[in-house]
Protein backbone atom coordinates (compact mmCIF):
# COMPACT_ATOMS: atom_id res chain seq x y z
CA UNK A 1 0.00 0.00 0.00
CA UNK A 2 2.85 2.37 0.87
CA UNK A 3 4.49 1.71 -2.53
CA UNK A 4 1.21 2.47 -4.31
CA UNK A 5 0.83 5.76 -2.43
CA UNK A 6 4.43 6.72 -3.25
CA UNK A 7 4.01 5.89 -6.95
CA UNK A 8 0.71 7.75 -7.12
CA UNK A 9 2.31 10.77 -5.45
CA UNK A 10 5.24 10.72 -7.92
CA UNK A 11 2.86 10.55 -10.88
CA UNK A 12 0.80 13.47 -9.53
CA UNK A 13 3.90 15.60 -8.88
CA UNK A 14 5.30 14.84 -12.34
CA UNK A 15 2.02 15.78 -14.01
CA UNK A 16 1.74 18.99 -12.00
CA UNK A 17 5.30 20.04 -12.81
CA UNK A 18 4.76 19.43 -16.53
CA UNK A 19 1.55 21.43 -16.52
CA UNK A 20 3.25 24.24 -14.62
CA UNK A 21 6.16 24.39 -17.03
CA UNK A 22 3.93 24.54 -20.06
CA UNK A 23 1.49 27.19 -18.84
CA UNK A 24 3.96 29.69 -17.43
CA UNK A 25 6.97 29.15 -19.65
CA UNK A 26 8.00 32.31 -21.44
CA UNK A 27 11.17 33.34 -23.16
CA UNK A 28 12.53 36.87 -23.37
CA UNK A 29 13.99 38.39 -26.54
CA UNK A 30 15.58 41.82 -26.81
CA UNK A 31 14.55 43.58 -30.02
CA UNK A 32 14.64 47.10 -31.39
CA UNK A 33 11.03 48.27 -31.14
CA UNK A 34 8.98 51.02 -32.71
CA UNK A 35 5.32 51.84 -33.23
CA UNK A 36 3.13 53.29 -35.93
CA UNK A 37 -0.11 55.14 -35.18
CA UNK A 38 -2.44 55.59 -38.14
CA UNK A 39 -5.15 57.81 -36.63
CA UNK A 40 -4.40 61.27 -38.04
CA UNK A 41 -6.47 62.97 -35.32
CA UNK A 42 -3.85 62.37 -32.61
CA UNK A 43 -0.26 61.23 -32.07
CA UNK A 44 0.10 58.14 -29.88
CA UNK A 45 2.50 58.32 -26.96
CA UNK A 46 3.82 55.95 -24.31
CA UNK A 47 3.05 52.85 -26.35
CA UNK A 48 3.45 49.80 -24.10
CA UNK A 49 3.74 46.12 -24.92
CA UNK A 50 3.10 44.05 -21.78
CA UNK A 51 4.09 47.07 -19.69
CA UNK A 52 7.37 47.69 -21.57
CA UNK A 53 7.55 51.08 -23.29
CA UNK A 54 8.36 50.92 -27.00
CA UNK A 55 9.90 53.33 -29.48
CA UNK A 56 7.50 55.50 -31.46
CA UNK A 57 7.17 58.41 -33.83
CA UNK A 58 5.77 56.61 -36.86
CA UNK A 59 8.85 54.42 -36.98
CA UNK A 60 11.37 57.23 -36.52
CA UNK A 61 11.94 56.51 -32.82
CA UNK A 62 13.30 53.16 -31.71
CA UNK A 63 14.13 51.57 -28.39
CA UNK A 64 15.69 48.29 -27.32
CA UNK A 65 12.95 46.44 -25.45
CA UNK A 66 12.44 43.12 -23.71
CA UNK A 67 9.76 41.15 -25.55
CA UNK A 68 8.21 38.07 -23.95
CA UNK A 69 6.69 35.19 -25.82
CA UNK A 70 2.98 34.64 -25.32
CA UNK A 71 0.04 37.03 -25.33
CA UNK A 72 0.88 40.64 -26.22
CA UNK A 73 -1.15 43.31 -24.41
CA UNK A 74 -0.84 46.78 -25.96
CA UNK A 75 -1.78 50.15 -24.40
CA UNK A 76 -1.13 53.75 -25.46
CA UNK A 77 -2.20 57.34 -24.87
CA UNK A 78 -2.99 60.38 -27.01
CA UNK A 79 -0.96 63.58 -27.15
CA UNK A 80 -3.97 65.88 -27.38
CA UNK A 81 -6.15 64.34 -24.65
CA UNK A 82 -6.01 62.19 -21.54
CA UNK A 83 -7.66 59.27 -23.32
CA UNK A 84 -5.99 55.90 -22.83
CA UNK A 85 -6.31 53.16 -25.42
CA UNK A 86 -6.18 49.41 -24.92
CA UNK A 87 -5.97 47.08 -27.90
CA UNK A 88 -9.17 45.21 -28.69
CA UNK A 89 -7.17 42.18 -29.84
CA UNK A 90 -4.30 40.28 -28.21
CA UNK A 91 -1.63 39.10 -30.66
CA UNK A 92 0.34 35.99 -29.74
CA UNK A 93 4.10 35.68 -30.27
CA UNK A 94 5.95 32.39 -30.05
CA UNK A 95 9.69 31.72 -30.06
CA UNK A 96 9.55 30.64 -33.70
CA UNK A 97 8.19 34.12 -34.62
CA UNK A 98 10.90 35.99 -32.72
CA UNK A 99 13.91 33.80 -33.43
CA UNK A 100 16.62 35.64 -35.39
CA UNK A 101 14.50 38.82 -35.74
CA UNK A 102 15.95 42.26 -34.97
CA UNK A 103 12.92 44.58 -35.09
CA UNK A 104 9.39 44.57 -33.74
CA UNK A 105 6.79 47.16 -34.75
CA UNK A 106 3.38 47.63 -33.15
CA UNK A 107 0.85 49.10 -35.58
CA UNK A 108 -1.99 51.00 -33.87
CA UNK A 109 -5.13 51.18 -35.99
CA UNK A 110 -7.95 53.72 -35.50
CA UNK A 111 -10.42 51.02 -34.39
CA UNK A 112 -8.02 50.22 -31.49
CA UNK A 113 -6.89 46.96 -33.06
CA UNK A 114 -3.17 46.30 -33.31
CA UNK A 115 -0.85 44.33 -35.54
CA UNK A 116 2.68 43.26 -34.68
CA UNK A 117 5.25 42.90 -37.44
CA UNK A 118 8.73 41.41 -37.08
CA UNK A 119 11.65 41.98 -39.42
CA UNK A 120 15.40 42.15 -39.79
CA UNK A 121 15.28 45.65 -41.28
CA UNK A 122 13.76 48.84 -39.87
CA UNK A 123 10.00 48.24 -40.13
CA UNK A 124 7.77 50.19 -42.48
CA UNK A 125 4.18 51.32 -42.26
CA UNK A 126 1.63 48.71 -43.31
CA UNK A 127 -0.60 49.17 -46.37
CA UNK A 128 -3.62 48.65 -44.11
CA UNK A 129 -2.44 51.47 -41.86
CA UNK A 130 -1.68 53.86 -44.70
CA UNK A 131 -5.16 53.26 -46.14
CA UNK A 132 -6.75 54.01 -42.74
CA UNK A 133 -4.65 57.17 -42.40
CA UNK A 134 -5.55 58.45 -45.89
CA UNK A 135 -9.25 57.87 -45.20
CA UNK A 136 -9.10 59.79 -41.90
CA UNK A 137 -7.16 62.68 -43.47
CA UNK A 138 -9.81 62.91 -46.22
CA UNK A 139 -12.57 62.95 -43.57
CA UNK A 140 -10.78 65.70 -41.63
CA UNK A 141 -10.42 67.79 -44.82
CA UNK A 142 -14.16 67.47 -45.50
CA UNK A 143 -14.92 68.65 -41.95
CA UNK A 144 -12.60 71.66 -42.36
CA UNK A 145 -14.28 72.66 -45.62
CA UNK A 146 -17.73 72.81 -43.98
Amino acid sequence: MKVLKTNLMLIMLSAMSLIGCNTHSTKTYVLTTTSYGYDASYIPYIVELNGEELGGGFGSGTKRSAVLTGSQYVKWGETNSSRKHKAINVPLLISKDLKDKKYLAVHLYPDDSVEITLSNELPRATNKGLEWRAKIIDELKVKEEK
